[in-house]
Formats: structure tokens, sequence, C-alpha cells
């Protein structure tokens, strides 16, 4: 055994050397084609650098329809006229065969030229060095929110040019074209007939920058992602943020910022832009609780959990992407949460969730320091659940209690006292309290039975209940305890509780 554990290794360590070797031999063919074509421009060679530095992290996910036999259908939305035809010619194509999506990925490194580099590294200096309202944004930021010839995992393509025809006139329309702000508002107001999309039935994430204009609809990550390359075809500097999961609420949510004249990031949500000082379609990005906020980058991000572990210990998810930055600090107040843990645990990674769509979700990742996992950088006023993964299992296991990181960011641990148990009319509360716009979609339906858990190393089933016609009465309720009410008709957006002690007013999470 040992001894086949030994050659097991070897074999791992020639390959992953192999790997090593070929990624070199690949970046020095991109580096001598570059180089020399930049010799006499040192900042488009050190634009290059950058680039092929943080290539390797990169790669599109795209996809091909197959039949029953496994066989590649020949089928291309965008040889048709329209997204409509093209809709009816796969209907039709669908009633002959059965067809199915097969998903794949390619690396970047694999398939990329020094030809789709430097003709990339050249648009993104001529929008950079001859726009007004470029000239604000240095060489770092340049290369991070502009230079990239990709912003997401969306099919490789060619589009900076197409997208700037379509914005062009945008400048022309601005009143101010040395305020970033400004262009952007009307670069954004270009992208007219756009439609939001729910979901969408295509197994990859995001949509390639031609599907976009070809079928002129998506979801909000697809929108985003519209609006940045629309936006940085033009020389703005513009990020792609997200909430992995809302801390309060149910689902997430994806959006932009751009960066003005003084470096401060404005956001803006899709295709509906706007700022603070009235410009058109507002977007508050803290309207619902945020637990963390992530900024995507081009280049591997040293902090990030997936730069410091491999990807093979960390549970499927955002967090085994390397260029992903903690911006939660610009959005909100933080504070953090210290957890105790036994001194003897040979953790020393831990994760963080939120309660969205009737599961614990991990939102963030955190370290151990003496007894306790410390978590850095939160939103205030939620319910966080740390938990360990096991890569072996692949499986989660949660921690006992629940904390809340109450609204001054001050933690409590949620430990139920069976002790002090108290009774309560729970309704359906439809007053809106503090200032967000958080979603509760607690119902109640009349002689409906509702079952009433509690967090105590999982959920615990209280007492059941039938309920009236605007309430239902529960008379087991521990005090300290994190709830959660389900009835036959729950459909996984029902949101956990705790009823506080002092007002005896329930908070929902």
């Amino acid at each position: 055994m040992k001894l086949y554990l030994t050659s097991l290794l070897l074999v791992y360590s020639t390959l992953f050397s192999q790997s090593i070797s070929d990624l070199r031999l690949k970046k020095n063919k991109l580096e001598t084609a570059l180089f020399e074509r930049y010799k006499s421009e040192i900042e488009k060679k050190e634009a290059a650098k950058f680039l092929i530095d943080n290539l390797e992290i990169h790669y599109s996910e795209n996809y091909n329809w197959i039949d029953k036999q496994n066989k590649k259908v020949d089928f291309n939305e965008l040889n048709y006229s329209d997204f409509k035809r093209a809709e009816q010619v796969f209907k039709k194509l669908q009633d002959s065969v059965k067809l199915k999506p097969k998903t794949y990925q390619v690396k970047d490194i694999d398939v990329i030229t020094p030809e789709f580099l430097i003709k990339n590294i050249d648009q993104a200096f001529q929008v950079w060095k001859n726009n007004p309202w470029s000239h604000s944004y240095n060489f770092k930021t340049f290369c991070e929110y502009i230079l990239p010839y990709r912003s997401l995992t969306e099919p490789l393509e060619d589009w900076r040019s197409e997208y700037l025809q379509l914005v062009a006139q945008a400048s022309l329309k601005a009143k101010n074209v040395n305020q970033p702000v400004d262009v952007a508002t009307q670069t954004i107001l270009e992208l007219k007939n756009f439609r939001f999309l729910d979901s969408r039935p295509d197994p990859i994430p995001y949509l390639s920058p031609k599907q976009l204009l070809f079928r002129r609809e998506g979801a909000c990550n697809d929108l985003a992602n519209l609006t940045l390359l629309a936006c940085r075809s033009m020389g703005l500097a513009v990020t792609f943020d997200f909430t992995p999961e809302y801390g309060a609420s149910s689902k997430r949510h994806f959006w932009d910022t751009v960066i003005d004249e003084n470096g401060k990031h404005i956001p803006f949500n899709g295709n509906c832009f706007g700022n603070p000082q009235g410009l058109p379609y507002a977007y508050n990005a803290t309207e619902k609780r945020l637990a963390k906020v992530f900024r995507k980058t081009f280049s591997i991000q040293q902090s990030s959990l997936a730069a410091i572990k491999d990807t093979a210990v960390i549970p499927n998810g955002f967090l085994r992407e390397k260029n992903i930055l903690d911006v939660t600090e610009e959005y909100v107040a933080t504070g953090k949460i210290s957890y105790p843990i036994n001194p003897e645990s040979k953790n020393t990674t831990a994760y963080l969730n939120v309660f969205n769509l009737a599961k614990w979700r991990v939102i963030d990742w955190g370290q151990k320091k003496s007894n306790t996992i410390e978590f850095q950088n939160l939103g205030s006023n939620i319910v966080y659940l740390p938990s360990f993964y096991d890569p072996a299992s692949k499986k989660m296991s949660y921690a006992k209690y629940p904390v809340l990181l109450d609204s001054n960011a001050k933690q409590q641990i949620l430990n139920p006292n069976y002790n002090k148990t108290f009774s309560y009319n729970l309704t359906r509360d439809k007053n809106k309290k503090g200032p967000g716009l958080d979603f509760n979609s607690f119902e109640v339906f009349e002689n409906e039975v509702f079952s009433l858990y509690v967090w105590d190393n999982g959920w615990k089933k209280l007492e059941e209940a039938k309920a009236e016609k605007d309430f239902i009465k529960f008379s087991k309720i521990p005090d300290n305890g994190l709830f959660l009410t389900l009835c036959p008709k729950s459909n996984g957006y029902e949101r956990i509780f705790r009823i506080n002690s002092n007002t005896k007013q329930v908070e929902w999470y």
C-alpha cells in the first residue's frame, strides 16, 4: 500500500511538473511575440505582461447540443437573421431530434493568439489615451478594468469594435465629457431594447458578447456584463460586483460600478444606471442587506482563498476563483465574528453561511486563531452559521449554533434556552421595518398545520400548530433561538427569524 501511494504521488508530481512546463512554454511564446511587437512602447509592453502573467486562471464556459448517440448537432444561433428565427429553427430541430446540452471549458492559454492580444491591447490603449473621460485613470486602473479582453467566463470572442460602434454616440450626448459617470450614463442609455430575464435555459453562467447583442436579453449577470463591455469599449473603467447570496432575502445579485474622476466607485444595475446626484435609473446596491460583496478582477488576488489553498479542498462555488476581491466595506459598515471552536480541532479554515432559498449557503471563509475562527468584513444585522468542509466526502458540517451580528456589529450566539419558553402569535408582518427592502415571503394559510423549528445542531422540530385566520399560536418557544416555520405549502422562500427577548417583536433574517 505504501509503495502504491508513493508511486501515485510520483505520477501526480510528474504530471504537475509537465503542466507547469507546458504553461511556461505557452507563456514564453506569447511573451516573445508581444514583447517584440511592443519593444519601443513601454506601457504597452507592461500591459502585455499584465495580461500574460494572469492568463492561466482564465477560461471559457460553453456548450454544444448533442443527440442521443452523443454526437454533436450542428446548430449555431448566430447563423440566423435574428434570435426569433433561431428559436423557431431550434424548436423544429428539437421536435425531430432528442437534444441535450453538453458543457465544456476551454483555457485561454490553450487557444489565445498573439494577434488576438495585440489587437485587444491596441484598441484598449486607443480609447484610454484619446478620450477626456479616461484621463483620470492611472495605469493600474486601466490594466484591471479597461484592458482585459474578457470579463468573466463567457465564451471568448473579439468584441471591442462591435460594442464601440453600438455606443459611440454616447459621448456626443454627455454634458461633461471629463466626467466618467456622465459618459457612462449616456453609454448605458444607448443600450436600448434589452430585456431582463429572471432565468434562462442555457447551461452556462454567462452568454458570449455576440450572444448578448444578438438576443438582446439576459439574466442580471448577463446584463451586468453587457454594460461592462459597452463601457470598457469606450475607455470607461467599470467593474463587475456581486453578492454571492443576499443576507436576509432570497437569491443573489450582480451589478457594476463605474470609477469616477476621483477614484470613487459608483454602482449601476444592468442597463439601468444612475447615481445620487439624480442621473437616470438610480440604483441603491444596499436596499437589501448585504452579507458580503466581491469584485471580479482580471488579476490573481493573493488574498483570495483559492490563491492560498488548493481548489480541491474548497467547496464548489465562487470561492474557488482566484480573481475575486472582497469590497464589502465599500458598501456597508462591517464587523467581524470570532466563533469559539475546540482548541484541539485540526480545521484551520472554516466557512460562513447565510440562509437563502431553504439552505445554508457559503458567502465567506475564515481562519483559525487560537481557539476561535475569525471572519472579517461582514455586513451587520444578519444571522450567520459557521461550517467546516470535508473534501473527501464533499459535505459540510455546520456549527451547533448560529450567530447574529447585530446592527451595531456585536455578535450574539443564538443558543436556545429551553428553560425560558413563551407563547407567541406569529403573523404575516407586512409592515416595513428598517431602511431595507428585504423580502419576507411568510404567509399564514388558515387551518393549515405549521411546524416550528429551532436551529440546535440542525433544524429541530419544536411543535405543530393549526393556523387561525391571520396568525399561528406557538406555545413552546425557547428564548434566544433562531427559528423557521414551514407548512405543506412552503415554497423554499421562507425566511429565518428570531423573537427579540426585550421587545417581543419578530426579527426576520
